[in-house]
């Protein structure tokens, strides 16, 4: 796997598989491996990264999960609200059923999202 990484930020520009060897026999497989390579550092500059912030690289399998790992977007405040809120029609139900019952169970979950994931 052949990856472009910004060395500022430690993630991933780009990926792509191969590019490492070649089977044609007149081709050298470093000549060739070197243009795969730098294919993904125009491409980052090309996507207005700058050259010196740029690593193009052959990486293991172990190497290019942890990179897509360290990639990955950190969820905001709002994200983490949206998924522990649940649906409208579910927090109508609740609304609903603490009318009908007397309970506080949707204004109780509420407050909690609210304390566990306070706005940033």
């Amino acid at each position: 796997m052949r990856v472009s990484i910004d060395k500022l930020t430690g993630k991933m520009i780009e990926s792509q598989s191969g590019g490492e060897t070649h089977s044609d026999p007149k081709i050298d497989d470093k000549v060739y491996a070197k243009s795969n390579l730098e294919t993904l550092r125009q491409n980052a500059i090309n996507a207005g990264h700058l050259e010196k912030n740029i690593e193009v690289k052959f990486a293991t399998s172990e190497e290019y999960e942890a990179l897509l790992e360290a990639s990955k977007p950190v969820p905001t405040y709002s994200d983490l609200r949206k998924i522990a809120y649940g649906s409208i029609n579910n927090q109508l139900d609740m609304q609903y059923w603490d009318l009908a019952n007397g309970t506080t169970v949707w204004k109780d979950m509420i407050a909690q999202i609210k304390k566990d994931i306070p706005k940033e």
